[in-house]
């Protein structure tokens, strides 16, 4: 299992879930923060980072936001934090 640190590439939503599978809980609140989309600075998404816990080990994931990561957070009542 590869470990994910600050500053590591981003996930995708198939990863993060393959995780959760794998049996890594989430951690709340989730930290969320714009990211610019392109170089046009009016185009702006949301980069989501989960902090995920198996046992004494702990991740940290960033995804891009997308309609599974909005799913995901309202099926679970995530609570959010802005950065």
């Amino acid at each position: 299992m590869r470990e994910h640190k600050a500053g590591a590439a981003y996930s995708s939503f198939v990863h993060l879930a393959a995780l959760l599978d794998e049996g890594w809980q989430i951690e709340p609140p989730i930290y969320v923060r714009p990211r610019l989309r392109s170089r046009v600075r009016s185009e702006r998404e949301n980069t989501y980072h989960f902090v995920l816990r198996q046992g004494a080990r702990f991740s940290l994931v960033s995804v891009f936001d997308c309609p599974e990561v909005q799913q995901l957070l309202e099926s679970e009542q995530l609570t959010i934090d802005r950065l």
